[in-house]
């Protein structure tokens, strides 16, 4: 004798093994490299500056050009590394998606 409680068991085992066997794993997109970035380059010191003995003949326009050099070379180091913090969270949100998907492909088998 069938039973209401017997169809209503039956109806849920097999939407749970439909749902198995119908599974889409979406296959996560690895992030583009870092490779367009442009590592910044720190400025060259003045000929004028001895850097051994700490002391300057420089005029001091060129203190000045090299003193904003500087503030634009640590501008471009704080940029260079929040691109490589933020690549860094792309990577780790495509480890976290990469596993998923195993585990996805794994129990759809």
């Amino acid at each position: 004798m069938i039973t209401v409680k017997s169809i209503g068991l039956g109806i849920a085992a097999a939407a749970i093994f439909h749902g198995h066997a119908a599974a889409y794993c979406s296959e996560p997109t690895a992030p583009d490299p870092p490779a367009s970035y442009s590592k910044p380059t720190k400025p060259t010191v003045p000929y004028c500056v001895n850097e051994y003995d700490r002391t300057h003949t420089c005029d001091d326009w060129e203190i000045s050009s090299y003193n904003s050099d500087l503030d634009q070379y640590n501008s471009d180091v704080d940029d260079y590394i929040r691109k490589l913090k933020y690549y860094l969270s792309e990577v780790d949100s495509y480890s976290n998606e990469a596993v998923s998907y195993a585990k996805c492909e794994a129990n759809s088998l």
